[in-house]
Order: C-alpha cells, then structure tokens, then sequence
C-alpha cells in the first residue's frame, strides 16, 4: 500500500499542476475531470484494480500532455502571426510593400483563419498592381468574416477598378448589408456602390447611393463630388451645382469640385458664377487643364474674348484638351 500511497500523492501533484493551466481548451478540461475521477477511484482500490486504473490513468496522462503541448504550440504560432502581421502593417505605412506582401504571407501560414491579414495582403498586392492576387485575397478575408465591411468595400472598389461592375455591386451591397451599425463604414460602401453604378450609367441608382451616403455622413465631401459628376452626367445641372457647392463647402481647396462646380455653372448660363469658381481651381491647381477650359468657356459668353484665349491657351497644355481650346480659340477669332 505504500505504493499507493505514493502514486496517489503524484496524481495529486499533477492533477494541481493541470488544472492550473490557465485558458483550456473544453476538450482539456474534460479530460482533467476524467483523470481526477480516477484519481479518486485509485484511493480506495484493491491493488489488482489499482494497476488497471494505473494503466488508464498513465494512457489519458499522455494525451492530455499531447493536447498541452499541441494548443502551447498553437498559442505560440498565433503570437508569432500577430506580430508578424503588425510589422506588415509598419511595412505598409512605410510603403514597403514587397516587404508587407511577405510578412502578410509569413502570418497567414501561422494563422490562416486570421481575416485581418489576408485584407492586409490584398491592400499591399493591389499596391504592387497583382490585382488578381489582391482580389484573391479580399475574397479570403470575406469567406473568413462574412462582416468584415472593410474587406467587401476593398473587394468592391478593386473589382470597380477592373472593370467588373456587376460583381462591384454585389460587393459592395454585401458591404452595406455588414455595415448596418457602423454609419462611417456604411457611407463608404455606399459611395463605392454608387461609383460602381456610376460607371455602369446607371446615373439614378448612384445619386440615390450617393444620397445615402451623405445622410449617414454630412461632411462626405468625396460623396457629394461623386453625387455631382452623376448627376451632371444625367444633365441634371442644377442638382449636380448643389452636389458640387456642399463638396466645395466641406473642401474648398478641391480643385476637381471646384471645375466641375464651374461646369454645371456654365451648362446652366450662369457664366460669372462659372468663372469664379474656374478661377478659384486653376488658383490651388494652375495645371489643371479643364479648370482652364471652363474659365475660357465662361469668359467668352461673358465677351471677355482676351481672358478667354488665354484661359484656352493654358488648357492647350494638356493634349486632351489641345483640340478643342483651339477650335474655341478659332471662333473667338472669326477664323472659320
């Protein structure tokens, strides 16, 4: 018995020592609960009982010390992930992002549930131009979390890009839907569907986009600049002035709204207003060639015919816009 005795007072010693392990696994603890029930079974035993039960309790004692090392194994791999996806992200705002590819790689080998790094990934593959890598890896983070809005908009705005728009709109839709009780996160998934319903003309079902975009988040100058160019486009000029004032409002230094400003301006007749605002986006962008086209188009309706040759000659600079400041020229000149 003395034996025994002995056993029994090493099966309480590592019965301590298991069930101190902090973080179980349910599988672990159960078979924990398994080896203190046999603990308690060899203490009053018969010693031909006591060797069977032994043999059970040296077999379970096994594996649960296989199932420790198994999840230390796993803990350790996932601490390793971790920071290895944060100096991918370091390598991201560095602009490394060769370097944050590899990294990305290294954490989702330790961690391939992680959705964070796969988003991470596709963002430094879509900056390396590996588009079809990057959607690739979009796409995992969003079978891996179906709410993760930042990857369905990421998803949705490389699809855009690529010119597959219905796949975009689904994207996106899907971004919206994960989205519902974040409206930052929300208004940014609907201003990519309603440039994604841009690009496929259907000028309606972006403004309506875009308007909800701007409900959700008032200072959203990007989409009150997306909502203009549409409804510019739709030839709904008086909407698209409203759009283009409030993204000027909230950034009046956007040199882009400020033209497109000055373009629904004069498409309406109101050539002075045009030309304050042309003025004011070829003062922040003096480059700017189509800021220079609207300033001479509204000179000229104005009869200012020398400010507008000289507006046309500026946007001359920009070959896209060579021929038909030249035309403009030519009329103002009496040369046809």
């Amino acid at each position: 018995m003395k034996r025994i005795t002995v056993s029994l007072v090493l099966l309480i010693v590592l019965v301590a020592f298991f069930s101190s392990l902090m973080a179980q696994t349910p599988e672990i603890e159960a078979k924990i609960e398994e080896l203190d029930t046999l603990r308690e079974k060899m203490k009053d035993a018969h010693p031909d009982e006591y060797e069977n039960l032994l043999k059970q309790y040296n077999l379970l004692e096994a594996e649960i010390k296989g199932m420790m090392a198994t999840l230390q194994t796993n803990k350790e791999a996932k601490a390793k992930a971790i920071s290895l996806y944060n100096k991918g992200n370091s390598a991201m705002r560095s602009r490394r992002f060769s370097e944050a590819v590899n990294l990305f790689k290294q954490s989702i080998e330790l961690n391939p549930l992680e959705p964070r790094a796969f988003y991470g990934r596709g963002m430094a593959l879509q900056h390396l131009k590996k588009y079809n890598d990057a959607l690739d890896a979009f796409t995992q983070a969003t079978k891996l979390d179906g709410n993760y809005t930042k990857a369905h908009t990421a998803r949705g705005l490389l699809l855009s890009r690529m010119k597959q728009l219905n796949e975009a709109v689904a994207a996106f839709r899907s971004a919206v839907a994960a989205a519902d009780a974040n409206p930052a996160d929300k208004a940014k998934a609907l201003n990519g569907l309603g440039v994604a319903f841009y690009r496929q003309k259907n000028y309606p079902q972006a403004v309506s986009a875009f308007q909800q975009a701007v409900s959700l988040k008032d200072d959203y100058a990007e989409a009150y600049f997306n909502m203009g160019k549409a409804n510019a486009l739709a030839e709904d000029y008086e909407s698209a002035v409203e759009a283009y004032k409030n993204s000027v409002r909230i950034k009046p230094r956007d040199h882009k709204a400020q033209t497109g400003l000055a373009e629904a301006q004069n498409r309406l007749g109101r050539y002075t207003a045009a030309s304050q605002s042309a003025v004011m986006a070829t003062s922040i962008n003096a480059q700017y060639a189509p800021a220079w086209f609207e300033l001479g188009w509204a000179y000229q309706n104005l009869g200012k015919d020398g400010e507008a040759i000289e507006a046309y000659n500026k946007a001359m600079n920009d070959r896209n816009y060579r021929q038909p400041a030249e035309y403009q020229i030519k009329l103002i000149r009496g040369e046809f």
